[in-house]
């Protein structure tokens, strides 16, 4: 008997433009984590900051040494100076080479930054790779007692890891979840490279609910593996949603017109709906034999309703 599926509001995911922008460290012990944990789970400090933020402070330090090295220098010139010309000369011109070198550092902040933090992942390899160990283990352990929690740890550790494991565990989670179109889900992300039912029951799913993740490299998934899914109880369900999915685009309609004709028979009314309109605006495509086939299911089981009347 299949297990039921839990219904659930997921942590908001909040995307970043790079990957390291996942990353937080410690300011007391150094540890990295991609959680957002308040406390570090190795020393049990509130000192977890971003590693762009601890970059910068990188940065500031590196600068102020510059600017205090800057002002050592006068300072010495002044100590070494013999006559009361040569201090003033030499005061005026550290206090200048001073406020200028701190303008040209305001200008080269981010670069600076930039090129700490490249130091600091380059540096820290083995602490970032030994914090995410840490995180899949914590995941683990919440996945045994809540699902959910242990769901949104394997997606913000995904960021960072990329690997089948995590991809295949996210997708077995994800199954057991009443999975809705106002969800925050993804599909790329989670693509394996072999079959695996559980991907194709998930792809399924989303071609019911969220059709605009399907492109083409889930077409091609299905595609590949088009037998293997077969042989599953809902696999032409899964072929059929997936085709019903693709006719949205004439892009997709064009990519694969043989894919859409085995299944055009299995397409709900909306979908084949969407499918009749798109042959019709497009009357020099044969589609390999898919318009012959769209009109003739027409004609069986269409002609007289109203919908496929106005199709402008």
């Amino acid at each position: 008997m299949m297990a039921k599926k839990k219904p659930l509001i997921l942590r908001p995911y909040h995307k970043t433009r790079y990957a390291y922008e996942k990353l937080r460290i410690c300011k007391h012990c150094r540890f990295f984590t991609v959680l957002w944990e308040d406390r570090c789970a190795n020393c049990g400090r509130e000192a977890l900051i971003p590693v762009m933020q601890q970059a910068r402070i990188q940065a500031k330090r590196s600068m102020q040494n510059e600017r205090l090295i800057a002002l050592l220098i006068t300072l010495a010139a002044v100590l070494f100076s013999q006559t009361l010309l040569q201090i003033i000369l030499c005061l005026a011109g550290g206090i200048l080479l001073t406020g200028l070198l701190w303008w040209f550092q305001r200008k080269m902040i981010e670069p600076e930054t930039r090129r700490q933090l490249e130091r600091l992942l380059r540096s820290s390899q083995r602490r970032i790779i030994e914090g995410i160990y840490t995180n899949l283990t914590t995941a683990s352990a919440a996945i045994k007692d809540d699902e959910q929690l242990g769901y949104e740890i394997l997606r913000e550790m995904a960021t960072i890891v990329h690997n089948d494991r995590i991809r295949l565990q996210q997708i077995m989670l994800l199954q057991s979840f009443t999975l809705r179109k106002d969800m925050d889900l993804t599909l790329e992300p989670l693509m394996i490279s072999d079959f695996e039912p559980a991907l194709a029951e998930y792809i399924g799913e989303l071609a019911k609910i969220k059709r605009e993740l399907i492109k083409h490299q889930a077409i091609r998934y299905v595609l590949r593996y088009e037998r293997e899914i077969l042989d599953m109880k809902n696999g032409v369900r899964i072929m059929a949603l997936v085709a019903g999915a693709a006719v949205r685009m004439k892009t997709y309609v064009d990519a694969y017109p043989d894919f859409i004709l085995r299944y055009v028979r299995h397409l709900p009314k909306d979908r084949f709906l969407r499918l009749y309109r798109l042959v019709r605006r497009n009357p020099d495509q044969t589609w390999n034999g898919l318009r012959n086939e769209v009109s003739a299911l027409y004609n069986e089981k269409y002609r007289w309703d109203p919908e496929f009347q106005n199709w402008d």
